[in-house]
């Protein structure tokens, strides 16, 4: 497996080669090659516009964002779309719905779209959707559209990739403020209510909008939009705030946050595996652990034992004894 063929693909927007690439960061056992290939990539990311789409299930997500990336197309807009769907934190398998229908969709528009499971993480992304989204990037693609697994707060690390996030929620589900309180109020920058052709949609944006205004403000004024999928309303407004938003990010110029974010996803991935193979360690874990059972040390000192001693460098593990 070459790396640098397929960095060479990705610069051709060579569907195999990007494919390939995304294949390498969803694989754990190839950890290394994906380390190599994001070092390589990096210098050519950095173009694209992510946006974020989080929100409920049940709100419409994949139908906005097929809808949404179609318009972009017909602008002569290259998007690129990464749908993050549930995995189980033991087999790592994926529940992942309905996407086929979907992904023909828009390979029919010309737009490249991918499946990925959040690999057992406790948040809505993974580090594969991390290295994903620096794939399209370096590919040419923009926007690139990231939608969440809908899992509530768990979706906060969306801050982590995304540079606009996008709340979307649906009247009459009876979730629309509580999942603001949540805390999407925090990471969203636009609320969508979709299906505004319900029963209780303007009465659903006026309660989001009275909400924001309780909470703090800042120089980005979050909008709140009305949008209908099946009808194509009120999307072009919703395109024009991404890109006021996107303007507005680049003037601004702050990108400190998010790449504070980006990097501790990193981090939480290096420690999960560098966790899982020192508590399978025979030696020093085993008898930290037993340890604790006789009480003759706390859950707490263990814990800082082992990170002291296992988690930089394994082999050490066995001074713990």
């Amino acid at each position: 497996m070459n790396i640098d063929e397929i960095i060479e693909g990705i610069s051709r927007k060579d569907s195999r080669s990007i494919s390939r690439a995304i294949s390498i960061f969803e694989d754990e056992l190839l950890a290394d090659k994906a380390e190599e290939l994001i070092r390589k990539l990096y210098p050519k990311t950095g173009k694209a516009h992510v946006i974020g789409i989080t929100g409920p299930p049940g709100v419409g997500k994949s139908t906005m964002i097929g809808r949404v990336s179609g318009f972009m197309a017909e602008e002569g807009r290259k998007p690129g779309v990464l749908a993050i769907d549930a995995s189980s934190p033991y087999s790592r398998g994926a529940f992942l719905g309905n996407r086929v229908r979907m992904q023909e969709s828009l390979g029919e528009k010309g737009i490249y779209m991918r499946s990925l499971t959040n690999r057992g993480f406790k948040g809505g992304l993974s580090l594969s959707a991390l290295g994903a989204c620096k794939v399209l990037d370096a590919a040419g693609f923009d926007p690139i559209i990231v939608e969440t697994v809908g899992s509530g707060q768990a979706d906060l690390d969306i801050m982590s990739v995304a540079h606009t996030v996008a709340v979307i929620l649906a009247p009459g589900l009876g979730d629309e403020i509580q999942a603001i309180k949540a805390g999407m109020m925090e990471i969203g920058d636009l609320f969508i209510v979709n299906k505004i052709d319900r029963e209780g949609a303007f009465i659903a944006m006026k309660e989001i909008q009275d909400t924001l205004a309780l909470g703090p403000q800042d120089k980005w004024v979050k909008p709140v939009l009305g949008l209908n999928s099946l009808t194509g309303e009120g999307f072009q407004e919703f395109i024009a705030e991404l890109d006021r938003h996107w303007e507005y990010v680049n003037t601004r110029g702050d990108g400190k946050a998010r790449l504070q974010g980006e990097v501790a996803l990193i981090m939480e991935s290096i420690f999960r595996k560098s966790l899982e193979r020192l508590m399978s360690d025979e030696g020093g874990a085993m008898e930290t652990l037993r340890r604790v059972y006789s009480r003759e040390i706390d859950p707490y000192m263990a814990a800082e034992l082992l990170m002291e001693y296992g988690i930089h460098d394994p082999a050490r593990s066995t001074r713990l004894k």
